[in-house]
């Protein structure tokens, strides 16, 4: 978050926006000691924040100075009090309040030596204030199919991130967490799991066509950062082949399943393995507490496996199933994500949230994208010996 906040930083937004949030907590990564100036805010209630935030309120000297409508008297009790208090970092809450002056902005550019957030409402975006910035941030929140989202949008900047970038963000008790959108990039070169093939199996001449493509490789892994989506039909044996995949690669390996409701894990215990869910309704994910519980039991898993999208899907549309994505491996890096969509199509939309795609219908399996290049496009499915067996 750090990255963010470089020298003097104006943060900018509707009230509600979550501007004074973000910036306590950033305040409290970049420095021991925050001297927070309110000029909107009584002291209380910047303190209650504080503590809701999960920070130290021992290291934020809290002045209030919504009472005073002087100017001179305010920017005579800032300077006194910054030399008293002599902080690492410095919180102008309210910033409207000063003179909207080049005079004013530019002394208070030159008094402080640390880093400084200047917190304004949206009109302040284009005030004398954000031309003497080092980096200018704008902040809003908005609902979308009744999901809300609170992003952060980097209009200047003369380090960190680069203008024009923008971000979602999330406050909770646990702090202030950026969700940094994943691209196909990301994808790792580390595999993190390989499924065991007790259940899903490919064939010999499967098998060989991978090895002529990727030599001493029977089986393509999971790599760290890596995205895999299946979208599986309505029938039984979609479910099954889904569910026996998930139980080879916890052979191998612990895996998180987070589901819209329990299901797999029934599937699964036909397969042999016992699955622990982590039950979140689709109804829920409208609000990112919900997800800041659900990361926190999946932590340490570097597999997570999703089932029931296609119901965020149906609730809050594509940006949503997007966005809890984006939340699960910024909050646990390098985590692989296998997702399961149930009835669905993989819409363009939804492809480009991931790098390897399947369909898997009764009789056949469809590789739909593949970030390694797979050699064969589409698989026979049959049943042979108590094991699902692709082949070409």
């Amino acid at each position: 978050m750090k990255d963010f906040f470089q020298g003097f930083t104006l943060v900018y937004g509707p009230p509600g926006s979550g501007k004074t949030s973000l910036a306590l907590y950033a305040a409290a990564q970049m420095g021991g000691r925050v001297l927070y100036v309110g000029f909107y805010e009584t002291g209380d209630k910047v303190r209650g924040k504080i503590e809701g935030l999960g920070l130290d309120s021992s290291r934020f000297v809290v002045l209030d100075y919504v009472s005073i409508s002087d100017a001179d008297l305010l920017l005579n009790g800032v300077v006194e009090q910054y030399v008293k208090v002599s902080p690492d970092v410095v919180i102008l809450d309210g910033i409207n309040a000063l003179p909207q002056s080049r005079e004013a902005a530019s002394s208070m550019y030159r008094l402080f030596s640390g880093p400084v957030i200047a917190i304004g409402e949206e009109g302040v975006g284009g005030s004398h204030f954000a031309y003497m910035a080092d980096a200018l941030l704008e902040v809003a929140q908005f609902f979308h199919r009744g999901a809300r989202y609170r992003r952060i949008r980097v209009v200047k900047t003369r380090l960190g991130p680069a203008p024009g970038a923008e971000f979602y963000f999330t406050i909770s008790r646990r702090g202030v967490r950026i969700i940094r959108r994943w691209s196909q990039s990301e994808l790792g070169d580390r595999s993190v799991a390989v499924a065991s093939g007790r259940r899903v199996v490919f064939a010999e001449d499967v098998a060989k066509s991978l090895a002529e493509l990727m030599p001493r490789v029977r089986r393509p892994g999971l790599l760290n950062n890596s995205r895999v989506a299946t979208f599986i039909c309505e029938h039984p044996k979609c479910l099954r082949i889904s569910a026996g995949y998930l139980c080879d690669y916890m052979d191998n390996v612990r895996v998180g399943v987070l589901s819209t409701s329990r299901f797999i894990g029934l599937v699964a215990r036909q397969m042999g393995c016992d699955v622990e869910e982590v039950v979140v309704p689709a109804s829920a994910l409208a609000e990112d507490y919900v997800l800041e519980e659900a990361v926190e039991k999946l932590a340490g898993a570097p597999v997570v496996s999703l089932y029931g999208l296609e119901e965020v899907l149906a609730m809050y549309g594509p940006e949503r199933v997007a966005y809890v994505l984006d939340f699960i491996q910024s909050a646990l890096p390098g985590v692989a994500v296998l997702a399961t969509f149930r009835g669905v199509e993989p819409t363009p939309e939804l492809l480009n949230l991931f790098n390897t795609v399947w369909r898997y219908l009764p009789d056949r399996a469809v590789v739909v994208k593949s970030a390694l290049g797979w050699p064969i496009h589409e698989l026979k499915v049959v049943e042979e010996g108590g094991r699902i067996v692709f082949r070409a």
